[in-house]
């Protein structure tokens, strides 16, 4: 059944590929082929192609990464939020400081004005040396500016006072209805539910289950604004078919193989990736075929 279903998407995106050729204002020369595509096309409009943390070759996490992650051709990064010692949201994964700075110490214990003073790039490369912690409303500047679609996960010690301040630095921007939020957290994400009913949001999952799909429809956001965030490993057909069944959308998290990503069930609508714009990976096998 799967197979079929992705034979069928295969021809259907060859056929739009062929349209958007002969629609062309002005013939393109074969060499010039790709560079007219990545200049012309939004490769998004495939699949969410989301990058994780920002480009790899940067560190983590910090603007250097996501300025990178728009050089790459991507229009979604994923980020990760803490809360420093005096209440200031920071781009952090981890809850200490250790893997990522030359810092030791849990973030929750550190100021803002403290962790500013660690350098967060040298462990990357010594390109970056020098580079700073982000606070969260620099990043959300960054990504308005750069017209970078946000994924932010909330983590589980988030709190609904907390949540709700991130949501105020979004709007504050005028990316409230530009940006998706993330946590395996239930609870966060009923606060952003509280604060914005029209927030779109996605449940971590390590496995698609029922409960899963059940616990994501009963926070109450419209269909058209939930999906399931699941670990790509843990993928089957059962699980797909529970999702379609439920007609919940379904993202992967984290691919960094181009051939999976070419693999993946035509369903699934979001892959988050350290290197591979999903939608690009996509189309460029689709025009090979074509």
């Amino acid at each position: 059944m799967f197979k079929s279903i992705k034979s069928i998407f295969v021809v259907l995106l060859s056929f739009l590929i062929i349209l958007a050729l002969i629609s062309g204002c002005n013939k393109v020369e074969d060499d010039n082929v790709e560079d007219s595509f990545n200049s012309n096309l939004n490769y998004n409009y495939m699949v969410n192609s989301i990058n994780h943390r920002g480009y790899y070759t940067a560190p983590e996490n910090t603007l250097a990464a996501y300025r990178e992650s728009a050089k790459k051709g991507f229009t979604m990064v994923e980020c990760d939020v803490s809360f420093t010692k005096d209440g200031r949201a920071v781009l952090l994964h981890d809850d200490s400081i250790d893997r990522t700075s030359n810092g030791s110490g849990n973030i929750a214990n550190i100021t803002f004005d403290d962790v500013r003073a660690f350098d967060f790039g040298s462990w990357k490369s010594k390109e970056y040396c020098g580079e700073q912690i982000p606070s969260f409303e620099e990043f959300i500047s960054l990504c308005r500016n750069l017209s970078l679609h946000p994924y932010i996960e909330l983590k589980w010690k988030l709190q609904g006072d907390q949540v709700k301040s991130l949501i105020g630095t979004v709007s504050k921007y005028g990316m409230i209805d530009k940006v998706t939020w993330i946590s395996s957290n239930l609870n966060c994400l009923r606060s952003v539910l509280e604060n914005d009913n029209d927030a779109r949001i996605g449940l971590v999952v390590n496995n698609v289950t029922e409960k899963n799909i059940n616990d994501l429809i009963n926070l109450g956001a419209g269909k058209d604004k939930i999906f399931l965030d699941c670990d790509y490993r843990h993928l089957d057909s059962e699980a797909i078919e529970l999702c379609i069944d439920a007609l919940i959308p379904l993202e992967v998290w984290t691919i960094d193989d181009e051939q999976k990503i070419l693999n993946l069930d035509p369903y699934i609508s979001g892959v988050t990736s350290n290197k591979f714009v999903a939608g690009q990976v996509l189309y460029n096998y689709a025009l090979r075929r074509a």
